[in-house]
């Protein structure tokens, strides 16, 4: 009976950060989609935030300590920090909803948190394949879907700021929303940047 080598550690603590990351954007999308009746569920993202804060500095740590990686160094470096990108954009959205003292939704905001959710699943899938990448077929094929909706999501984005400033003409285009929007399709982005670095890890190996 052949023996099933155990997983790198790198790749262990990579798939434990995306299963966090997941949850976090479940969160996220929920306390969009369900704003203003969800501001009392703000400050559990920023728990999450710090929870995936610990995890970078985990694989940082084992990163410092670690002679041989499944692949480059600063690889894994780039693909944590990416990671974490994602969980801080979610986390400013949530924050600044209350910072700006929002009080009512705009309708494109529950489209890109559904969007982001829906990249976060693709990126949590990504990774789950990385052990495989040199093998496995979907892993650019999961990045290039990444891409695409991060394209999506710049078109929601566009049509937000253009709905946003033709209501300046009626007094109601604030600062905050450009902000939010802003830091919206930022998220979307951070998603993208995981998956161009997965890429890039996969090209190196050809």
């Amino acid at each position: 009976m052949a023996r099933i080598g155990k997983e790198d550690i790198f790749y262990t603590l990579l798939k434990e950060f995306s299963d966090e990351l997941l949850e976090a954007a479940e969160l996220y999308r929920d306390i969009v989609c369900g704003y203003p009746d969800t501001f009392s569920r703000i400050p559990q993202m920023k728990v999450m935030e710090t929870e995936c804060d610990e995890r970078v500095k985990a694989i940082m740590g084992k990163l410092y300590t670690s002679f041989i990686t499944p692949f480059e160094r600063e690889d894994i470096s780039d693909l944590t920090l990416a990671l974490d990108d994602v969980i801080d954009c979610m986390n400013g959205v949530t924050k600044r909803l209350d910072l700006f003292n929002i009080q009512e939704t705009r309708d494109e905001a529950p489209q890109l948190a559904e969007l982001a959710l829906l990249c976060v699943k693709e990126v949590h899938d990504l990774i789950y394949l990385l052990p495989n990448y040199k093998k496995e077929p979907r892993v650019l094929e999961i990045a290039s879907k990444i891409s695409n909706m991060e394209d999506e999501g710049g078109t929601v984005y566009e049509a937000a700021l253009r709905r946003l400033f033709r209501e300046e003409e009626k007094g109601k285009v604030t600062v905050a929303w450009l902000r939010l929007l802003d830091r919206m399709e930022n998220t979307m982005h951070a998603c993208d940047h995981v998956a161009a670095i997965v890429r890039s890890v996969v090209l190196k190996s050809a």
